[in-house]
């Protein structure tokens, strides 16, 4: 009995200690807790991502991070996230805890396969998509999830909702909230200053040296095309989200009059 209850706790440090990720980008200063642990100790750029940790950004900190099925998440300052579940096979499975402050990510379409599941899950809301990009903010102060689509759906419900009666689809530029005990508000386009703003918090400028080649992979990644007519595309760092869309040239206008001969 001694040596099964020997084999499941290690069995379990060791699902614990999985590598689900690594820290592509940094700015300023970010911490991890590892599972079981708690002491913080400082990330910096190459460090591997386990499972079970929680990672945090200080006030002048931001942090990318590139999953191992090369979706990215980028955590704007003054936020903290756990890594509650990810995995690669029979399905693909991403679950994340946001606790605080603001999140963006782009997911790729490995999540639109059947059985597959990328879920945010805040205090008062899960954001769920399947191959797409969006923005999650929690804020602790008035209890409130915002969630702004970027590209394609995001699919929100309540946390406390688990059967999803209330559940809304919120559309690239669209935002809805979610206060705690309360269903998401109806989808709105959100303005444009707001909209910037979160952009802002979860962008990270060029850097050269370590970690140039993972950038290079999310940057391919959030260089996304439109999926259908009239949706907008995102460059890298999607930052033509609020941009307007292409429109073709009109209509040629037509040739001046022939010249009057002289003496009419």
């Amino acid at each position: 009995m001694a040596a099964l209850v020997l084999v499941l706790a290690l069995a379990t440090v060791a699902r614990a200690a999985e590598r689900v990720g690594t820290v592509a980008e940094l700015e300023g200063r970010a911490d991890v807790q590892h599972a079981g642990e708690s002491a913080w100790a400082p990330l910096a750029v190459g460090d591997g991502v386990l499972l079970g940790d929680q990672l945090r950004t200080l006030a002048d900190g931001k942090m990318r991070i590139v999953l191992r099925e090369d979706s990215a998440l980028t955590l704007a300052p003054s936020s903290q996230l756990a890594v509650t579940e990810q995995m690669v096979a029979p399905a693909t499975v991403s679950r994340f805890q946001l606790l605080l402050g603001t999140i963006k990510a782009a997911v790729t379409e490995r999540y639109a396969e059947p059985q597959a599941r990328f879920e945010v899950e805040t205090p008062t809301a899960i954001a769920g998509v399947r191959g797409t990009s969006f923005i999650a903010e929690y804020n602790a102060a008035a209890d409130e999830t915002l969630v702004v689509g970027l590209e394609s759906i995001t699919r929100v419900r309540a946390r406390a909702d688990a059967a999803g009666r209330g559940e809304v689809d919120v559309g690239p530029g669209q935002a809805t909230r979610v206060r705690r005990g309360s269903r998401p508000v109806r989808p709105m386009m959100l303005p444009e200053g707001r909209l910037r703003g979160l952009q802002g918090s979860t962008q990270l400028g060029p850097r050269a040296g370590a970690g140039a080649g993972i950038r290079q992979r999310v940057n391919r990644l959030d260089a996304r095309r439109p999926l259908r007519s009239g949706q907008r595309a995102f460059p890298a760092e999607e930052r033509a989200v609020d941009q307007p869309l292409f429109r073709p040239p009109g209509p040629k206008p037509p040739p001046p009059p022939p010249p009057v001969p002289p003496g009419r």
